[in-house]
């Protein structure tokens, strides 16, 4: 999971993050920001709803209010992780189009790279596509992992977007001003080039500790909603069956 939430960040960084949430996901699950369902491979379902109320097999469970406050909080925690994963992907993508503004700039290149920062806004939503259904986010069982599966995919798509559109767009917007400016210059170009790589790398390092306290902090977010959730089924045993995360 953490090595999805880093993947744009660190497009042409050489350092791999190695650590990654040791959460997995037992049901699979649905949030819309207020409701949590919870379903498990036969079809059955548990879900709560905005008011807190406990629905199992479509039967409501009566809660006292002891429980009823351990499932609010419950809930709410849950619910807390959309925000949260998305912020992370739109600090991601805006971390990359503030890169290629930076270097355009630098370069006195504006609009030059308008096209690679449309096919950053389009790998994001592909990605996001993936895990959201009518408005809900929808987490399967077992998907932390399976996302592991798919990340080095990802991950090579994404660096051939920053390496291959961002540098073909930089050198062909260098070249073009070459040319208006009385003529192309190898030396000057390949000087050019290497300094725009430069100045990504200097930018990706200084983010890097950020993006992984960032990382770090929600992984350890999911191991306080592992511990939440098995105090909760003390309270409410009706959801053991229910569990959603494993360690």
């Amino acid at each position: 999971m953490k090595k999805i939430l880093l993947t744009l960040p660190i497009l042409l960084s050489s350092q791999a993050y190695a650590a990654q949430c040791k959460i997995d996901l037992k049901h699979e699950i649905h949030l819309d920001g207020e409701k949590v369902e919870i379903l498990q491979t036969n079809g059955d379902s548990a879900i709560v709803d905005g008011d807190n109320n406990l629905m199992i097999h479509g039967e409501r469970i009566e809660l006292d209010s002891e429980q009823r406050q351990a499932i609010a909080q419950y809930r709410e925690s849950l619910n807390d992780y959309i925000p949260r994963a998305q912020k992370m992907a739109q600090d991601g993508l805006a971390l990359a189009n503030d890169i290629i503004d930076d270097v355009a700039e630098s370069f006195d290149m504006p609009g030059a790279f308008d096209d690679v920062k449309q096919s950053m806004q389009q790998f994001y939503a592909d990605i996001e596509a993936r895990y959201y259904k009518e408005g809900d986010l929808v987490l399967p069982a077992d998907s932390f992992g399976s996302m592991g599966d798919s990340w080095a995919d990802d991950f090579e798509k994404a660096k051939s977007l920053f390496n291959e559109e961002f540098i073909t767009s930089a050198f062909n917007a260098m070249s073009e001003k070459m040319k208006q400016e009385g003529g192309l210059n190898l030396t000057e170009m390949a000087n050019s080039m290497s300094e725009l790589k430069e100045r990504i790398a200097e930018r990706l390092q200084e983010h890097s500790a950020e993006i992984e306290q960032q990382s770090d902090a929600f992984c350890d977010s999911l191991d306080q909603m592992a511990d939440q959730e098995q105090e909760l089924h003390n309270k409410i045993p009706q959801l053991k069956d229910y569990q959603i995360f494993t360690i």
